[in-house]
């Protein structure tokens, strides 16, 4: 990557754009080399490639996932001051790190001004918000979550309730759990490989082997994804 961007610098006729920045933030910041990736943030703007929306979201994540939440809300604040409006990219890149980091009450902050600048949360936003919430032992906090859904018109999804499942099985509510299965019928959302296997892992750690038994007939009428293949059912 770096020896074909030092050939577009020695081309005149093929100089780089912003799409090039981009490219090149999220290579090291995918790869944790924040410094790195900081520099050449300085080098192509200083050689006038101005950044985009994009730009921001790719150094929101990276951020993010360096746990270096002092820069991420720096660079939303740079956001808001110089107009580059937040999307529903930056709101989930936010909510996700600010809920991996066990701090609910800017995950909770973010999501409410989400909606106030009527940006319609996505199932990925209702993920994070799930996988926060059983991480930080508050069930009762997921049932807000889908209070919100059956008040809202967001096109849920398998992984969105896939998520709801393992969150439940982390928490020990098997009765909530096998709930869902009935919420993914009545919309229309058919349970995979991964519902079925998630399931069967909560019930066979507390013995109900009846369970275990129905919901193993049950995986056998779906389709095994091809990095489930060797691996047992529980």
């Amino acid at each position: 990557m770096e020896s074909t961007l030092l050939e577009m610098l020695a081309d005149q006729d093929c100089e780089p754009d912003v799409w090039t920045m981009n490219s090149t933030l999220r290579a090291f910041g995918n790869l944790g080399q924040i410094e790195t990736m900081e520099r050449c943030y300085d080098k192509f703007q200083t050689s006038g490639i101005q950044p985009n929306v994009q730009t921001f979201n790719i150094l929101l994540d990276s951020y993010g996932k360096a746990h270096d939440f002092i820069k991420m809300s720096a660079v939303m604040e740079y956001m808001q001051k110089y107009h580059y409006s937040w999307t529903i990219v930056t709101y989930n890149i936010a909510i996700d790190a600010f809920g991996k980091a066990g701090d609910l009450k800017q995950m909770e902050y973010l999501f409410r001004l989400m909606r106030s600048e009527r940006i319609k949360p996505s199932c990925v936003t209702l993920c994070s918000l799930v996988r926060a919430y059983a991480h930080a032992d508050k069930p009762e906090k997921i049932g807000g979550v889908l209070r919100f859904v059956d008040n809202s018109d967001v096109t849920l999804d398998t992984v969105f309730f896939n998520c709801l499942v393992d969150a439940y099985m982390r928490l020990g509510c098997l009765d909530e759990m096998k709930e869902v299965l009935e919420i993914m019928k009545q919309k229309g959302c058919k349970p995979d490989f991964i519902t079925y296997r998630t399931m069967i892992k909560a019930y066979s750690s507390k013995g109900m082997h009846s369970h275990v038994k129905e919901l193993r007939e049950l995986l056998t009428t779906v389709k095994r994804p091809p990095f489930e293949r060797n691996k047992p059912d529980f």
